[in-house]
């Protein structure tokens, strides 16, 4: 036990360092209280979500609803992030070696793997379960047992979606073990996942049809569903001791269960993905070695990071999948989405009439939930002292990453105007006016997750996902660009029926200014703090 206490204490410290308080060290009391005030900007955001759905619940008694429906949003939100997250974190690490070398089980290396996951996101689950219990207690009368069955759920929701996702990431990496190129083909089987899971979420009416017919409620349809969301709600109403320990009891049966399975397979599956394939000698033929400009060249080898990484591609591409998907739904099943608005109670003429804001909306959702950015810097690893040892300026470098990032969202985001303004033929001047904000809205993503990247650089790692996925710079990024969406979404929804082309040219200029400011820091400040980085 003190063996597997101490690995984990040394796993964890490098992820966790940037929490280490000291009250002497300026520069790090900044940066923690500008993940505080992320986190608290986030949290707030959530809660006034939350507080809205309580508000409609809340004449018909029915408040532990939004407990349901929340905890199931959150679920499935750590299954979608653990699919392509899972197989890049438990196989194929840089620490294989050390580890499989030292006198421990086996089983207890799967268990650090999943115990280092498990923490992510139970952090990651904490900043929604929060606001909801808060929200909650506030819209009802709670007692101390609804904050002990609180207490259990933040520990135990990250379980069973951990558990699932790491079954399919296994399944993923599995498949792509049968392949030459491995990292390719683990990224097409991870798409081909998540499509089939949006899939099945945006066709989750039709297949709960039968279900919904025979359900008494909301609650019991997502019971059905869903047991951690049921049990939760089930506890809030009716508190029950035997109820809230078989909650524990099958979660932790959960997991012991599944470290026992996947440890029949993660080696197997571990050594195939580390061995190379030999192929047949093929005659080598003599090259000529082209002379590219600085920046081509720069973003030339931003290309080559990016996709012989798995995980940063599907994790850069969600944005871009969401936006496409969006797209598509309004080109093909424009009806079914005006009829999914009206059953929610908005008034389809409104949408009519407001149309290029809601395109503004697509765009922004694809803009801001896409992180790029915020891993490049860290990605470099301890390649960094060369790149910063070439003869290109910091500055150069910096913008090369940027440019990489706009070469892989702008044009899709492009297309995806010029479809749906074939759509709705908005006139001339809109057209443009949204045209200019599809580029400068992910600009200013790209912007933002390049400076967070350089204040909370991470260039030791064992695994991409840390960088990806677990590190203080993507998570920073990822809470900024939800903040700045929500009151994205907020303000024009408050700005509905109002001049169109006047909102529109105001966005432009905003984002405009904000463009190029976020330039002048990256510019000057950002390439002093490049100049200044160790490995």
């Amino acid at each position: 036990m003190k063996k597997i206490i101490s690995l984990i204490k040394a796993c964890m410290t490098s992820d966790m360092g940037i929490f280490k308080i000291n009250l002497r060290n300026r520069s790090k009391m900044s940066k923690i209280l500008i993940i505080v005030f992320l986190c608290f900007a986030l949290m707030t955001g959530i809660g006034s979500y939350v507080c809205a759905v309580l508000e409609q619940l809340k004449p018909f008694n029915m408040q532990y609803v939004c407990l349901s429906i929340f905890v199931l949003f959150i679920s499935f939100m750590t299954l979608i992030e653990g699919i392509y997250k899972s197989g890049n974190l438990l196989y194929n690490c840089k620490d294989d070696q050390l580890l499989f070398s030292l006198p421990i089980d086996k089983k207890a290396i799967l268990f650090i793997r999943m115990f280092k996951f498990y923490v992510f996101e139970l952090a990651f689950n904490s900043l929604f379960l929060i606001p909801l219990i808060v929200c909650y207690a506030f819209y009802t009368k709670v007692g101390i047992s609804f904050y002990i069955t609180s207490i259990f759920m933040i520990l135990l929701l990250p379980i069973i979606p951990i558990v699932l996702s790491c079954i399919i990431g296994t399944i993923i990496s599995w498949l792509s073990s049968k392949f030459r190129f491995k990292n390719i083909a683990q990224t097409i089987i991870a798409v081909i996942f998540i499509l089939g899971v949006f899939y099945l979420s945006f066709n989750v009416d039709k297949l709960l049809s039968k279900l919904a017919t025979n359900a008494k409620s909301i609650n019991d349809i997502i019971t059905k569903l869903y047991y951690p969301a049921g049990a939760y709600a089930n506890l809030a109403i009716d508190f029950k001791i035997q109820d809230l320990l078989l909650f524990v009891f099958i979660n932790v049966i959960v997991a012991i269960m599944s470290i026992f399975l996947l440890s029949k397979v993660y080696f197997k599956i571990n050594s195939k993905l580390q061995s190379v394939k030999v192929g047949k000698k093929k005659k080598v033929k003599s090259s000529v070695i082209k002379n590219r400009g600085q920046i081509k060249a720069l973003i030339r080898k931003e290309f080559n990071i990016f996709f012989q990484t798995p995980v940063f591609i599907i994790n850069a591409g969600m944005g871009i999948v969401l936006f496409l998907i969006f797209v598509f739904m309004i080109m093909f099943k424009y009806n079914s989405v005006l009829s999914a608005l009206a059953s929610s109670g908005v008034d389809i003429a409104y949408v009519s009439n407001n149309i290029a804001l809601y395109i503004v909306m697509i765009i922004a959702i694809g803009s801001f939930t896409t992180s790029i950015t915020s891993s490049m810097i860290s990605l470099e690893g301890r390649k960094y002292t060369i790149l910063r040892s070439l003869p290109i300026s910091s500055k150069r470098i910096l913008l090369s990453k940027v440019y990489t990032a706009s070469l892989l969202t702008i044009p899709a985001f492009l297309v995806g105007d010029i479809l749906l303004f074939i759509k709705f033929k908005p006139s001339f001047i809109i057209m443009i006016l949204l045209l200019i904000l599809t580029v400068l809205m992910p600009l200013v993503s790209h912007f933002t997750g390049l400076i967070i990247n350089l204040k909370f650089p991470k260039l030791e790692y064992d695994s991409p996902t840390e960088v990806v996925k677990q590190s203080v710079s993507a998570f920073a990024s990822v809470m900024l660009d939800f903040i700045i969406l929500i009151a994205l979404v907020y303000g024009l929804m408050k700005l509905m029926n109002h001049n169109i082309l006047l909102i529109l040219s105001l966005l432009t200029l905003l984002f405009t200014i904000i463009d190029i400011i976020l330039y002048i820091y990256l510019a000057k400040r950002g390439t002093k703090i490049f100049n200044e980085l160790t490995v």
